[in-house]
This record gives C-alpha cells, sequence and structure tokens, in this order.
C-alpha cells in the first residue's frame, strides 16, 4: 500500500502504510534479542556502528554546507574516516566511549557531591551522588560488565519498544481496512 491521499474536512490526509511500523518492530525486536543473546558482542558492534555513524552523518554534513572552506572539507573528511574507523575497531571503540562515559559520572557525581556538601544536604542528596560516583568506577574498573549491564537493559527496553511497534502496525492494518 502507498500513501494516499484522502478528502477529509477542509484539508486532505495521507494514510501511513502499516507495514512501515511493523517492519521497524521486527528489525527492533530483533536488535533486542541480539542484545539479550550476546549483550557484549552486540552492545560493542551497535555502540561502534551508531557512534561511526554519527561521526560520518556529520562528516557529510560538513561536506555539504554550502559555504564550505579548506576547513570544513577537511574537518568533514577526518570525520568520515573518523567514523569508519570506529566501525572497523569496534572493540576498541567501545571500550573508549565506556571510558569516557565513567570518568564522565565519576565527575558528575563529585560535582553533585560538592554541591550537596556545600548546600547542607543530608542523606537524600549524598546518598544518590555516592552511587553515581560508584557507578562510573563500575564502568571504569569493569567496562565489560558494565557494557553487558547496559546492553541487556537496552535489550529489555527493545523487545517492549519492538513488541509495540508490532502491535500498532497490526491495529493500523486492522483500522485500515
Amino acid at each position: 500500500m502507498s500513501w494516499e491521499i484522502v478528502s477529509g474536512g477542509d484539508a486532505p490526509t495521507r494514510r501511513f502504510p502499516w507495514w512501515i511500523p511493523l517492519a521497524v518492530g521486527v528489525l527492533v525486536l530483533f536488535a533486542g534479542c541480539g542484545l539479550l543473546l550476546w549483550p557484549f558482542f552486540a552492545a560493542s558492534w551497535l555502540l561502534a556502528v551508531l557512534f561511526g555513524s554519527a561521526l560520518i552523518a556529520n562528516g557529510l554534513a560538513l561536506l555539504v554546507r554550502q559555504r564550505s572552506n579548506g576547513a570544513t572539507v577537511a574537518a568533514g573528511i577526518v570525520l568520515i574516516a573518523g567514523g569508519v574507523l570506529a566501525m572497523v575497531f569496534s572493540g576498541l571503540t567501545a571500550d573508549v566511549i565506556v571510558t569516557l562515559f565513567g570518568t564522565a559520572v565519576i565527575l558528575i557525581g563529585a560535582l553533585w557531591l560538592t554541591v550537596g556538601v556545600r548546600a547542607g544536604g543530608g542523606a537524600a542528596v549524598l546518598v544518590p551522588a555516592i552511587i553515581v560516583i560508584l557507578t562510573g568506577v563500575v564502568a571504569l574498573v569493569w567496562p565489560g560488565v558494565a557494557l553487558a549491564f547496559v546492553a541487556v537493559l537496552g535489550g529489555l527496553v527493545m523487545l517492549l519498544l519492538g513488541s509495540s511497534l508490532v502491535w500498532t502496525a497490526l491495529a493500523l492494518r486492522r483500522a485500515l481496512r
């Protein structure tokens, strides 16, 4: 089924093809299963692909800008090359990202703790800050465990989201009949 113009009131409306959310839902379900079955491999690979894709997209955006100069073109090429390298060396990319994440979480927790102590906060402010700091330490000490934990949580969320998309697509199909 393709996009159809349907007269409805003042302006024409478009019918959304039901199979698009169905296809996306099935892909999300497969990705969620992959994250649950092979958490470290799938998470490091998926993280590297997402990070590399973001670098490539930003590099392409810099290259196709209307007012490009030499520095912009060079930056675009470097971003594209970095994106390709991030995907090729997915294990190293995942380790670097987890390390950066762990460091950032520790810094955020330390800032939270500092502000909480200066403000005279009680346990309600200080305990979460300490938990955030410990989370960052765990991510730095055991990056594989941290990545696998996030992968399992992400896999569960993806299963729920994929199921919801499939259910919505089938409901849309019934409604269009």
